[in-house]
């Protein structure tokens, strides 16, 4: 049977179960991914949105396992339906630190996405892919730190929290940066939001380091 037939849009589940079990088995044997990998290419959008979940699921545990399929998962970023958005960019979240050289191509793009989407789940995950990317070198850290700033105000600083944990990853690969991360950090260590003062008082330990 084919895996792609035992996802929950397949068989009538509305539940995430179905999915899960497919998870399982890819986990079990990572070849399948190549099969859920040619899913993400249906025209179905049920499915496509399943297998991009799965791809997610799976890069929980095994970026690497899914990294190789990041090309198949980067045009999904910008599909009409919003669930195939964010499970897509959620994938590729968590596999930047591996396919370093994709995300740096989608920059333009996941910027965008963070300006215009009106998903916050989207916007959040796309900002993480370029908090990501930033910790994979110095060239990286310095390309993506004038987004990670725009994305501090995006949307009313919606996505401040996931922006510094990006400019702490900065801070560690690009000293020189230092000074001027150290006064976004105090700034936002004066924030509303415990989870974007968190993540400020991470930036000024790292910055401290």
């Amino acid at each position: 049977m084919s895996i792609l037939s035992q996802l929950s849009s397949q068989v009538g589940d509305r539940s995430e179960y179905s999915n899960r079990k497919v998870v399982m088995q890819c986990l079990e044997d990572p070849e399948l991914l190549a099969e859920i990998a040619e899913g993400l290419k249906h025209k179905n959008a049920a499915l496509v949105g399943d297998c991009a979940e799965v791809m997610t699921q799976v890069a929980e545990q095994h970026p690497e396992w899914v990294a190789p399929y990041a090309h198949c998962l980067a045009p999904l970023i910008s599909h009409r339906t919003t669930r195939v958005r964010w499970e897509a960019m959620h994938a590729l979240a968590l596999v930047a630190a591996y396919t370093s050289t994709e995300i740096a191509a989608l920059l333009p793009t996941l910027a965008e996405l963070i300006r215009t989407d009106p998903s916050v789940i989207v916007r959040d995950h796309a900002t993480d892919a370029i908090a990501n990317y930033a910790a994979t070198s110095k060239p990286a850290a310095e390309q993506a730190y004038p987004l990670l700033n725009e994305m501090l105000i995006a949307w009313s600083g919606k996505q401040a929290g996931h922006a510094l944990k990006g400019l702490t990853n900065v801070a560690m690969l690009v000293p020189e940066l230092r000074a001027e991360l150290g006064t976004i950090a105090e700034e936002y260590s004066h924030e509303g939001r415990a989870v974007v003062r968190k993540a400020a008082k991470e930036l000024l330990k790292a910055i401290e380091s």
